[in-house]
């Protein structure tokens, strides 16, 4: 489902109910989930690999929020939903991190933005922060700093001076309102993937 490639030009790979495999050139290492191991990987679904500037290896997966793995102990720290400074939804589609180095995460339930200082994750959503629809399918931090979110409902752009969503939709020009992915060139040109 999901491929990273890592500052040791280790290959990560995630995968839907095999869980994380790790590719260094020679042989793969498997990572699954253990009952019996709370160090182990949260969920053998694994959604989205990213690998932020401080080489943190995050990963979303489909049921159980998102995962932080140690490479120094080979352990797994989990953010679940419902747990202190912790994720709001169990399935994390994407995973990304602007120029000022926040981590925001799209998820099934609205956006989370972990804030570095405190540790907590922030989260936005429909009712307090007007986005389109809560299941949140790409995000996007473009060169301009916006944060761009395609939902289930319409595309939605970040206005951070008054923590609401602006939406586009069909009556837009969009030619569907479910929108798959985001993309922006060398020209700073937005592409928009919908199912239409």
């Amino acid at each position: 489902v999901s491929l990273c490639i890592d500052h040791n030009n280790k290959l990560w790979v995630g995968t839907y109910f095999g869980g994380l495999d790790c590719f260094d050139g020679k042989i793969f290492k498997h990572f699954r989930h253990n009952t019996a191991d709370t160090n182990s990987l949260a969920d053998d679904r694994v959604w989205d690999i990213f690998e932020d500037t401080y080489d943190n290896l995050w990963i979303g997966t489909f049921e159980s929020g998102m995962d932080r793995f140690d490479r120094e102990k080979n352990i797994f720290i989990h953010y679940r939903p419902g747990e202190n400074k912790s994720v709001h939804a169990r399935y994390v589609t994407q995973i990304i991190e602007t120029k000022q180095k926040e981590l925001w995460l799209a998820t099934a339930y609205g956006i989370d933005r972990l804030d570095r200082n405190t540790g907590e994750f922030i989260h936005y959503n429909n009712a307090s922060n007007r986005l389109s629809n809560d299941n949140i399918i790409s995000i996007l931090a473009d060169s301009r700093g916006y944060i761009w979110a395609g939902s289930r409902d319409g595309l939605n752009v970040f206005n951070a001076s008054t923590q609401k969503f602006q939406s586009f939709r069909t009556p837009d020009g969009l030619p569907d309102n479910s929108i798959l992915n985001i993309l922006e060139d060398d020209q700073h040109n937005l592409w928009i993937s919908t199912p239409n």
